[in-house]
Order: structure tokens, then sequence, then C-alpha cells
């Protein structure tokens, strides 16, 4: 029995095809690409995905592509949802390093949610130095020091490890400090000691966190609400604290209030999240301040204000607070930015 002879491959372009899956089974790959999860980019992840499978020279069924993109935007939602800092972690491995590419890659797409708590433990073991600053506030100090009486209650709000609290201790005002941190709060329990300070580990927002009615003469809140993820817990944090204040009583916050006119879309609110850089428009903080005790007194830009006030070896207060409070941070440009950091002031009625 004659056996069929196979035909000899003399086409150059054959031996090509077969030439480049032999270098495809030789050739490995693994990696991971964390992005932060901002659903409204969702789109743009998955076009990013796709073309890193491609150059890796993975062919995917349409089928599997949609059950891939499912994944990539169900993570997206659940990660955002839960934290603004959470990240989408999209990781491949070679199953089997022996065949490297030609049996394709083993993937993972996962969503890692940190806590603020978390974030800020790790600012502490990363960074040197004060991570706000080793002054206080400029605005604040000015502010203290208009108070007829030097010896009234002040409520500090996200106190940190004490950049504003413990001077204005030190004038002799008792000072009240709640954070969410336990990381600050030990750190400021330590440096608060044979002060009129008061440390409680809470968040402003909950419930059960106890805050005394009707008692302070001044309540702050610096750098708090540039954290926040919705105009009804700015509501809240005001809400709270006129309840705090006695008649008369001076409240400050810092916020990131947009440009009259510019109305930030989808992207820009989720991003600005994730920046710690909440946006809030005019109208918004209209809205959140309606019908609360409150009298708006001033509307200064933070910027501005701490650098013509504070002292030139004070200045700039850290590494990353002149393009953060400038609004540079979430939009990095030469150009002014649509919103920044500003100091509101107002008076309770």
């Amino acid at each position: 029995m004659v056996q069929d002879i196979p035909e000899i491959i003399t086409d150059p372009a054959s031996l090509e095809r077969l030439a480049v899956y032999k270098v495809k089974s030789l050739t490995g790959a693994r990696g991971e690409l964390v992005l932060p999860c901002i659903p409204s980019l969702g789109d743009r992840y998955i076009k990013q995905i796709d073309a890193l499978l491609v150059a890796l020279g993975q062919d995917f069924t349409p089928q599997e592509s949609n059950s891939l993109h499912e994944i990539i935007t169900q993570r997206l939602q659940e990660g955002f949802a839960a934290s603004p800092y959470s990240r989408l972690v999209f990781r491949y491995d070679p199953p089997n390093p022996m065949q490297g590419l030609t049996s394709g890659l083993k993937i993972q797409v996962r969503a890692i949610v940190p806590t603020t708590e978390a974030k800020y433990e790790g600012w502490v073991q990363n960074r040197s130095g004060p991570l706000f600053g080793s002054y206080p506030d400029a605005k604040v100090m000015s502010i203290a020091a208009e108070l007829s009486d030097r010896t009234a209650p002040i409520l500090d709000i996200g106190s940190g490890p004490g950049r504003n609290t413990l001077p204005l201790a030190k004038l002799g005002h008792p000072v009240d400090a709640l954070e969410l941190a336990p990381i600050f709060v030990d750190q400021l329990r330590t440096l608060s000691d044979r002060l009129p300070i008061k440390v409680t580990l809470g968040d402003v927002l909950s419930a059960d966190t106890p805050i005394r009615s009707s008692y302070y003469q001044m309540s702050i809140a610096a750098e708090v609400i540039s954290h926040f993820r919705n105009l009804d817990q700015v509501r809240l944090l005001l809400t709270r604290m006129a309840e705090s204040l006695r008649p008369g009583g001076i409240l400050l916050v810092s916020s990131f209030i947009a440009v009259q006119g510019y109305e930030p879309d989808t992207i820009i609110r989720q991003l600005s999240q994730v920046a710690w850089s909440f946006i809030i428009t005019p109208q918004e903080l209209f809205t959140v301040t309606e019908n609360l005790p409150l009298e708006l007194v001033s509307n200064e830009p933070a910027f501005e204000y701490e650098r013509h006030n504070l002292p030139a070896e004070a200045w700039p207060p850290t590494k990353w607070f002149t393009s953060w409070a400038t609004g540079r941070d979430l939009f990095p440009t030469d150009r002014q930015p649509p919103m920044s950091l500003r100091w509101l002031l107002f008076r309770k009625l």
C-alpha cells in the first residue's frame, strides 16, 4: 500500500505564518493593568484592554469579548460604589508557560477597595514629614483671633494629627477634635498631653458619633468636604456643624467650588471624588445650605489666602497643596481650571 506523501510546503507566506506561530509558543506574557474605578470611563478602559489583548496575540470570540466587557463594567461599578479610592486590577498570566501565548491567557479582573483609614495609614508609612504641613491654616487662626472669648470652645472636624487643633488649644481654647482615622487619633492623643483637647474617633456623618449641641463658638472642617461623595453628605455635615454652634457662632469649611456657569459632567464628577477634589457648583452650594440657620459671610480662594497670610517659611504647606488647591490636581494644566478650593465662612443665625 502506497502511503500519501504530504506535500512539501514551500509557499513563503505559509512558512512565515507557521514561524510566527512557533515564536508565539515561545513567547510568554504576564502583568497587570491597574486603573481607578471610574464607571463613566468604562468604554475607554475596555478599548485599552482589548488593544492590549490584541497586541498579545489573543483572539477572542464575540461571546468571550462580551463576557469580559461585562465583568469589567461590573467590577468598575462595584469598586466605585464601595470607595472612590478603589482600583480595577486586570491581571493576565500564561496558563501553561511551556506553550507560551498559544495556550491563551489566564485573566483575572477584580476591584481593590481600600478604606479611608487604610489610605491615611499608607500615607503615614510611605511619606516623610508632616502630611498636611507644619503650620495651622492661616484662615483658621485668623478667625479664631477675632473671637471675643479667648477661651470659647471650638470643634475641629477631621482634625487629622492636630495641625489646627494643637495651636488653637495652645491659645487657651478647649478643642474637641473629631477624626475618622485611628492612626491620626493616636498621634493627636500623644501630642495633646496637658492641653485642653478632647479627641474622639468617629465619623461626623454617622449618627453614632455624638456632637455637643449649641455648645461651640467656632466649628471648623478643613479639607474634609473634598473627600465627600454627594451633596447629601455635605448637607449633613453643615447641619451637624450648625447644630453644634451657639447663636452667633462661626462655621468655617474649605470646599472645591466650581466657577459660575460651569457644570461638571459625569466623568469629571466621578474623577473629582477619586482625586479628593469633590466639586460643588454655586447653585448646589445654595441648595445644601437652604433653610439652614446659616449666613454666608465670605467666600475666598484658599490658595490665595494661605499664600498671602502664612509665614514665608510655611509656604507652601505641602508639596501637593498648590496644584491641589488650584484644581490642577484634577485638571493638569497651566491654565486656570474651572474650580478651586475656597474658604467658606458662615455665621449661625
